[in-house]
């Protein structure tokens, strides 16, 4: 197996619309944005690219993949767009208020960032090994929706190491909302993760790759000590902290690795049920497809928008395989909630997946699991 990581700015000009929230103009930034690039090879090549952006418009992601294919011949199923989904990041899309539209200059820098990153990981692949550890994270977020409900308090790591035992990477699959900062915030910022990046940089000297799971139920509300970048920073560095300290790694192979698709039907003309406010209706009629990547002994699962707890919880607990699961990829169909709580919180009266939809691709998604 090889493996390759860099990293470059994304930082908007200025003034911009900021996405997450409602409309903010942003006139200056707090910290950087980055674009995180990990490319896997082994019997074929994967490679994820992770924004410091709310999400990833399937629009988008398709002109993405298509330059990729275009430039390096990548297949576009073994390429990644993925949000850390910061709410304090600039606007990259027109699912949230349609009528504004992203800069084009912007979106244009991005892609030019991607191709630089890719031809980089591609001309700079080290052999290495792969080890996965977990962690419990707890004092620091929960259940955004009552802090008596269960979440995911595990952290997931996946450290790259050359064949000296050198540490080159670590991929890490938390499970909690970037929202620490306040919605009336005018800065441009990636949240929590990015202190979250620096310090665990700072802890273990590997720099860090963070991509979030099942985190749509999920946030630091309860915990959070307050809504400013010093909280940011307090958040940030604590979670860090314990992720930093995980000790007993397993050896993982990326040999067989196979790819495959699963896409929900859903006919949005008809979808006249509960809820009756969509907030981020399909009007092009775009199914949701999430895939999973697949060796002997590990396994990736994207989904294209955001996860409830109870999701996460039925695709992790089919086997003892190891797995992330990456959320904001691709594509954003909002949220993904369960039959078992759909009515009751706000994620449900936001939903694009009618009562049962959610389920039913979740239980799709395992069934084509090896």
């Amino acid at each position: 197996m090889k493996v390759a990581f860099c990293k470059e700015f994304i930082n908007p000009n200025f003034p911009c619309h900021m996405e997450g929230y409602t409309d903010r103009i942003a006139q200056e930034q707090h910290d950087n944005l980055e674009l995180h690039s990990l490319l896997i090879e082994s019997n074929k090549i994967i490679i994820f690219h992770v924004l410091d952006v709310i999400l990833i418009e399937k629009k988008f992601s398709d002109r993405i993949k298509n330059e990729l294919f275009n430039e390096f011949s990548i297949p576009e199923d073994q390429i990644i767009i993925e949000a850390t989904h910061t709410h304090s990041g600039p606007k990259v899309s027109t699912i949230l208020y349609p009528e504004i539209t992203p800069s084009e200059e912007y979106l244009q820098s991005i892609i030019r960032a991607i191709i630089k990153n890719t031809q980089y990981c591609l001309e700079n692949k080290i052999e290495a090994r792969a080890f996965y550890g977990t962690c419990e994270v707890n004092g620091f977020y929960g259940n955004r929706n009552d802090n008596s409900l269960p979440f995911n308090n595990k952290v997931y790591t996946l450290q790259f190491r050359d064949l000296s035992d050198k540490s080159l990477v670590s991929f890490i699959n938390t499970a909690c909302h970037p929202t620490v900062i306040s919605p009336e915030n005018q800065f441009i910022s990636s949240d929590f993760i990015g202190v979250f990046r620096e310090e665990y940089n700072r802890l273990t000297g590997t720099p860090a790759v963070i991509v979030n799971g099942e985190c749509g139920d999920v946030s630091t509300r309860f915990a959070r000590k307050g809504q400013d970048f010093n909280e940011v920073e307090r958040i940030g560095k604590g979670i860090a902290s314990l992720v930093a300290e995980t000790k007993e790694f397993i050896e993982v192979s990326f040999e067989n690795l196979t790819v495959q698709s699963y896409t929900l039907d859903i006919n949005y003309d008809q979808y006249d049920g509960f809820p009756k406010k969509i907030a981020y209706i399909r009007l092009n009629g775009d199914k949701p497809t999430a895939y999973v990547y697949e060796t002997d002994n590990f396994r990736f699962v994207t989904i294209p928008g955001e996860i409830v707890y109870n999701l996460g919880l039925i695709l992790r607990s089919k086997d003892q395989k190891p797995m992330f699961i990456n959320a904001y990829c691709n594509d954003f169909n909002g949220y993904a909630v369960d039959s078992a709580q759909y009515g009751k919180f706000y994620e449900a009266n936001v939903s694009n997946y009618p009562f049962g939809k959610a389920d039913e691709m979740i239980k799709s998604i395992l069934e084509i699991y090896r």
